[in-house]
């Protein structure tokens, strides 16, 4: 018992007061085991497979797309008709045309370019389906400015308020960088060309994207651009999108533009105020056809197809001229109609195509119409 008490004065009286408790063990790390090293080598060849996967996935839906990518851009293997006339540029001389205008339904009913070559000689194309939103106009916009160099690009502003979302952003994304998300209808239509062919682009629309529209439906214009001091917000994703679309343009040498067409239903004061800001934000042109000095002057007892929401030819007529006169007397565009070489020459078969449809559709309304009286006239069906 004696030896033992020895032993325990042999400790220190602070520490044998204070034993070790298990909280106040230090682990030391031990050295990488040959376990630890195997599942790290495990690792990387996971991730190593996972990148040649997608890799060989990127790959496939490349091939896949070229396939797949119509080998003609005149509606050849099921090209859906909308998109083929708002593509149709791609058929155009390259770097042939001045001017162009990028927008939504109202855009394709009011601005035509062949009334606009006749009134001033300026090339230009309407790139525009119904409902577009600027998702579309933004991959538009970047396929025209690869085979074209126009010096006025204008963006026609109801559809920067047909609202999106970044979805719908990442899927305009993908389906430009891959077609086949976008032509994938077109697998019963596929050919061995398609498998072999490299795409060409040799339709041309002779309307240049412009779609005639006859029919007359009187709007109601009472209250249409009343003063109004609200100011209609365009979204912020909207306006990220026409940022992307302003750089382009800067950086190809394009002067972008902002541009209402007349529209009882689509235009008001308070949306005018919205893109007074928008325009004073990018630092671009701001021009109205519905107001101001700029204002065109529409019958809209006559000059809409229906109700005021879009112009039929009689109303394009007169706001292509108007914009056939900005686009020369305030931009300096130049009058081509007497240039010699092939460059321009398909603009003359582009007008007798014009005339020979406004031809047909006076005819139409004069004949057919005209003798069914307003209130009829009033229950058929609206043109699309």
């Amino acid at each position: 018992m004696e030896e033992k008490r020895d032993t325990e004065n042999l400790i220190a009286s602070d520490t044998a007061a204070a034993p070790i408790t298990p909280m106040e063990e230090v682990d030391v790390p031990a050295a990488a085991t040959p376990l630890g090293r195997s599942r790290v080598r495990s690792l990387a060849r996971s991730a190593g497979a996972l990148l040649a996967f997608a890799m060989v996935g990127l790959l496939v839906l490349y091939g896949a797309s070229r396939v797949f990518e119509p080998k003609n851009n005149g509606g050849v293997g099921g090209l859906n008709a909308a998109h083929q006339a708002a593509e149709a540029f791609l058929g155009e001389p390259e770097n042939s045309l001045d001017a162009l205008f990028i927008g939504d339904s109202e855009t394709y009913s009011a601005l035509s370019p062949v009334e606009i070559w006749k009134d001033a000689g300026i090339p230009s194309y309407t790139c525009a389906i119904g409902k577009q939103y600027l998702t579309y106009s933004k991959s538009l916009l970047n396929r025209a400015l690869a085979v074209q160099n126009p010096k006025v690009v204008m963006i026609e502003g109801n559809s920067l308020f047909r609202p999106f979302d970044e979805q719908k952003l990442v899927k305009t994304a993908v389906k430009d960088a891959f077609p086949i998300f976008e032509r994938h209808d077109r697998w019963k239509a596929l050919t061995p060309e398609d498998f072999v062919a490299a795409p060409e682009n040799t339709w041309v629309d002779d309307m240049k994207g412009f779609r005639l529209k006859w029919g007359i439906r009187p709007a109601d214009a009472s209250k249409y651009m009343a003063s109004d001091e609200r100011v209609q917000e365009v979204p912020e994703l909207t306006m990220t999108v026409l940022r992307q679309m302003a750089d382009a343009c800067h950086a190809d040498g394009a002067q972008m533009v902002l541009i209402a067409t007349p529209s009882t239903k689509n235009w008001s004061q308070a949306r005018h105020n919205g893109m007074v800001k928008v325009a004073e934000e990018l630092g671009i042109d701001w021009i109205d056809l519905n107001t101001g000095d700029d204002e065109v002057a529409i019958d809209w007892d006559t000059d809409t197809r229906d109700y005021g929401d879009h112009l039929n030819y009689y109303g394009a007529t007169k706001a292509s001229r108007a914009v056939a006169d900005i686009l020369r007397d305030r931009y300096g565009l130049q009058d081509h109609r007497a240039d010699g070489g092939d460059t321009y020459r398909h603009w003359n078969r582009a007008v007798r195509a014009y005339e020979r449809q406004i031809e047909e559709a006076e005819h139409f309304n004069a004949t057919c119409l005209a003798p069914l009286g307003s209130d009829l006239r009033a229950t058929l069906p609206l043109e699309g």
